[in-house]
């Protein structure tokens, strides 16, 4: 139970208490600084990056980070529908367009800093976890196990994806605020009355900013209990009674967050149908993703963005027999190891339990993802600091006094440059949407994402053909991707294929019915194909639900426009620069009809004048529109 709250004396005021914090035995600036200047090193050449199409929804496009001020922040921790709920990520975009605009370098150096605090704060976690559970070891032991699994982390190629792609910044949030509720967890049970209490209460703290980072932080309270099992086999119930207030605490935050989960992947349709289409295969599929992401953290050197795991099909063979029997093995192994060596039972048993929102188990779009492992792959990093710490301190007879000690440090040297050369050279594959999506296609061509994302790019240099080739594979490999059916149908019309627009669209409206773009989109391709009445009919249905969306009364201006219903057109476009008084779009319309269409230049001044004035931040624009006024002026 939480300690009630009682004054003490000296150490125990607050003062006290962050100097108790701090108190490591290896001291905390030797560490910090090599941990910092490492990472810096290793991430320097990402700097130079520019944002990729994966980044464009969260960063380039989104508006929300646009206002930082009260009601802009209240927007952030509002929960819009189809959106994710990660406010803490949204905040930290916001704080930075504050400072540097749409400038991609300083959103990279907020996620370096960030990924550096997160490797901090695993040396100190490590320090705790090796002194806990390798109680028999000297301090020094600790000390070398928990730099060098620090260092490993810091350097592990696995971990690019979640700090050199910016939308990922959920990661490194996540990350520093998970292990740092876990670094208070730890000290926390080392103390007694404030210094506990207040070591409790900060673990409540960072868990919920960890799980508003993103929300597969509510695995935290079974972390606390598998470390509690681990360190105490037949005690750790007596222990979670005496502190049952905490443990409901934490488990209570994180069953409100897996109802909001649940609801947000609903809303989005982040939950697909069941992969092999019944329960039990999609469960089966769980044993390959598990196997495939322990491969992904200790054998690949080939990393991606994106990744396809060959199941088998029928799914009930041999090779998914042998993967069940792995990961039991796993399970009977590390059950086992309990009573002898309690670092392999809670190291395994993070890794899964941190793991577990991924495998499938309710499906999600993306079986397997660098970014999945990003804090479960504490757990390798742990084992192997350890193997190496036990390997540095060897005595052989048969050896010279500091054989095996040059050896160890050696093999640390040659596994680190390998670690860092790797992240070095795939911080260039993130240079671009081009070179990030390239690569993807090159090692998996039959994954949906980067076909899908190599189409995007394609299609954003005009390159329809190219594009549509792309959007075609997309969904080839993922019958159900509607974005990639909604991408092709747009490409399929500027390529005059109405047809096979028409079929696109509304396949992806069958697949996403609520999806208001694709119904834009297909606004668009009929006004195109001159359909008006069926362009005038989606843009109103459309409106019956949206009344104030500035943008569907813009759209229904432009298409009266190109019809010639000029009267219409100027009501649409007055409607819409009432509801968005600040975009210029409306305005420059009107003075081109009132200009080309009316002949009235006194009425096109006055609304490109109202342009310039709503909206003086748009240069270029507004450049235009002094042009067109002094033109105006010229001959009157």
């Amino acid at each position: 139970m939480l300690p009630s709250l009682h004054k003490e004396k000296g150490a125990e005021d607050s003062k006290g208490f962050w100097l108790w914090i701090q108190g490591e035995p290896l001291g905390v600036s030797l560490p910090c600084l090599l941990l910092a200047v490492f990472v810096g090193i290793l991430y320097f050449n990402s700097l130079g990056n520019q944002f990729t199409n994966w980044d464009d929804g969260m960063i380039y496009e989104n508006s929300t980070i646009r206002h930082l001020n009260w009601e802009g922040i209240k927007r952030i921790f509002t929960h819009e529908k189809t959106n994710t709920y990660q406010p803490i990520r949204m905040l930290s975009y916001a704080i930075d367009y504050r400072f540097w605009k749409l400038n991609p370098v300083g959103y990279r150096i907020t996620n370096i800093l960030f990924y550096i605090l997160t490797c901090i704060m695993v040396f100190f976690t490590l320090y705790h976890l090796s002194a806990r559970l390798r109680d028999k070891m000297s301090s020094d032991s600790h000390g070398r196990a928990a730099l060098l699994g620090s260092l490993l982390f810091a350097a592990h190629p696995v971990h690019v994806e979640a700090v050199t792609w910016l939308a990922a910044r959920k990661e490194v949030l996540q990350g520093f605020f998970f292990f740092l509720a876990f670094y208070l967890y730890l000290k926390g049970r080392e103390g007694e009355g404030r210094k506990k209490f207040l070591c409790f209460a900060s673990v409540l703290l960072s868990l919920l900013l960890a799980t508003l980072s993103k929300p597969s932080a509510i695995v935290f309270p079974a972390v606390l209990l598998i470390y509690e099992i681990a360190l105490a086999e037949k005690k750790w119930i007596a222990y979670v009674r005496r502190h049952w207030m905490f443990f409901a605490l934490s488990t209570l935050i994180s069953l409100i967050f897996v109802f909001i989960l649940i609801k947000v992947m609903l809303e989005a349709g982040g939950i697909k149908p069941y992969r092999g289409g019944s329960f039990f295969s999609n469960l089966l599929i769980s044993f390959y993703a598990l196997v495939y992401n322990i491969k992904l953290l200790a054998f690949t050197i080939n990393y991606s963005a994106a990744y396809t795991i060959s199941v088998s099909n029928p799914i009930r063979d041999l090779r998914t027999f042998v993967f069940v029997v792995i990961t039991f093995l796993l399970f009977g192994l590390s059950l086992w190891s309990l009573k002898k060596t309690k670092v392999i039972f809670f190291s395994f048993f993070f890794f899964f339990v941190n793991l577990l929102p991924y495998l499938n188990i309710i499906p999600i779009s993306t079986l397997l993802a660098d970014r999945y492992v990003f804090i479960a792959s504490f757990s390798y990093c742990f084992l192997l600091g350890i193997v190496w710490d036990r390997f540095y301190t060897v005595r052989s007879e048969r050896f010279s006094k500091g054989f095996f000690k040059l050896l160890s440090i050696a093999t640390l040297i040659f596994v680190l440059i390998g670690y860092s050369l790797m992240t070095i050279h795939q911080n260039q594959i993130w240079e671009n949407s081009y070179t990030l999506w390239a690569d993807a296609v090159e090692k998996y061509p039959e994954s949906n994402t980067a076909n899908a994302l190599m189409g995007v790019v394609y299609m954003e240099l005009g390159m329809d053909e190219k594009a549509a080739e792309y959007f075609e594979k997309a969904i080839r490999y993922l019958p159900y991707d509607y974005q990639s059916r909604n991408n092709l149908g747009i490409v399929y019309g500027r390529l005059n294929q109405p047809e096979k627009a028409l079929k696109e669209f509304m396949t992806a409206l069958w697949l996403k019915p609520d999806h208001d773009s694709i119904r834009i989109n297909l606004s668009v391709f009929y006004q195109r194909q001159r359909e008006y009445n069926k362009c005038e009919d989606v843009l109103r249905e459309l409106l019956s639900r949206d009344p104030k969306n500035a943008n569907l009364y813009f759209r229904l201006g432009l298409m009266y426009k190109e019809m010639g219903r000029y009267d219409a057109a100027i009501a649409e476009l007055l409607k819409s620069m009432e509801l968005a008084p600040h975009i210029i779009n409306p305005y420059e319309e009107l003075g081109n009809i009132y200009l080309s269409r009316m002949k009235d230049t006194e009425k096109a001044t006055y609304y490109y004048s109202r342009g310039i004035e709503a909206a003086p931040k748009a240069k270029g624009r507004v450049e235009d529109l002094r042009w067109m006024i002094q033109d105006l002026e010229c001959f009157r």
